[in-house]
């Protein structure tokens, strides 16, 4: 059995593991967010929303975390993916006088 220090190190590489993840995903949601502005969608739809915290339940089920496990990860990631895509439709509005 590995000591508390190994345990430590192993959560510390998937820790580094998760941030890179998490950056991709949101690099990914900047270039969506781009791509919703020059087809004139809204930065943000409830329905994708809930289609994402469904599929997290999901996944998280798949992999033994609970329902509201799956909903404190999907709230967090969403909230920082929705501020992204908001503050970039705002700092590229054009404005008609």
């Amino acid at each position: 059995m590995p000591n508390t220090d190994e345990l430590r190190e192993q959560i510390e590489t998937i820790d580094e593991q998760i941030i890179d993840l998490i950056a991709t995903r949101m690099e990914i949601a900047d270039e969506l967010a781009k791509a919703k502005k020059q087809s004139s969608q809204e930065y943000w739809s409830a329905e994708k929303e809930r289609e994402v915290i469904s599929r997290y339940h999901e996944l998280c089920e798949e992999v033994s975390l609970s329902e509201d496990e799956a909903r404190q990860i999907a709230e967090v990631i969403l909230k920082i993916s929705k501020e992204r895509q908001r503050h970039y439709f705002q700092r590229n509005r054009v404005l008609f006088i």
